[in-house]
């Protein structure tokens, strides 16, 4: 019985055990990719998600209902605002933040190699609580323990339209939580196509993740369909639909996802 309630606990609060390195620049949806903001620049993304769910994976990974009634709905909407700096044209750092200002999220990325066909970067990064709630701190939570992450992005540029950009992440709580969190394993990938003369990507993608703890685990599987629209010489326009097909212990959801990344001089 006590495993049941920690494992409907992280059900509620698996936003907070999802959360992977954040502040870093992308060009696609769910991966970040090799390259980074170009020396003395800066990249300002204000981005708005929403999503629902009614369903939820078990221990057995089979598909419930999350509550008694059919016409029962959850809703999640957040809006978040992201700033990156680039410097030396192989570094860069940033943080993100919602307007709920429950979390920081800061990150580095710096590029290890990179040339026209391949490139390898190491990231880095931290999740910061705010609080911003009544939070009893005596007692260590996911929710207002502070993690820290790193890993390491591969970009290969098949040729000038075709693109793939794959993640590798690991991240762990600073101190032992209350839901005794092991440790939590990411995996990112997007394949995008340019048509138009560069001016719109069609981008597939998908994300698996994976957090251990004592007694149990849970684990997601998401498909990232979606498009960049780049007709603008400093701003990118960012749509996305992800999905949920398979998961453990955790929540099915279907969002809906816009940001507008801007540049600066």
């Amino acid at each position: 019985m006590k495993n049941f309630f920690l494992i409907i606990g992280i059900i509620l609060i698996g936003k907070n055990i999802s959360a992977q390195i954040g502040g870093i620049s992308g060009s696609k949806i769910s991966a970040v990719c090799v390259d980074v903001v170009d020396n003395k620049k800066v990249e300002f993304e204000p981005s708005v998600s929403y999503s629902t769910s009614k369903y939820f994976w078990d221990n057995s990974g089979i598909l419930k209902n999350s509550y008694h009634s059919a016409d029962s709905i959850n809703y999640f909407t957040e809006m978040n605002f992201r700033v990156t700096y680039g410097l030396w044209d192989k570094l860069e750092f940033g943080g993100s933040i919602s307007t709920e200002l429950l979390e920081s999220n800061l990150g580095l990325r710096y590029v290890i190699m990179q040339n026209k066909k391949f490139g390898f970067t190491a990231i880095t990064g931290a999740n910061i609580p705010l609080g911003n709630k009544p939070i009893d701190n005596s007692i260590k939570t996911t929710q207002n323990t502070i993690s820290a992450g790193f890993g390491f992005v591969m970009s290969v540029q098949f040729n000038d339209n075709l693109s793939l950009d794959f993640n590798a992440q690991d991240k762990s709580f600073l101190k032992e939580t209350e839901e005794k969190h092991k440790g939590s394993y990411y995996l990112n990938a997007d394949v995008g196509y340019y048509l138009f003369a560069h001016q719109l990507q069609l981008i597939t993608g998908f994300g698996y993740q994976y957090s251990k703890f004592e007694n149990f685990s849970n684990n997601l599987l998401t498909i990232y369909p979606g498009l960049t629209i780049e007709t603008g010489k400093n701003y990118i326009i960012v749509l996305s639909c992800p999905f949920d097909i398979y998961g453990k212990n955790t929540d099915k959801s279907f969002g809906i996802n816009f940001a507008l990344t801007l540049t600066f001089e």
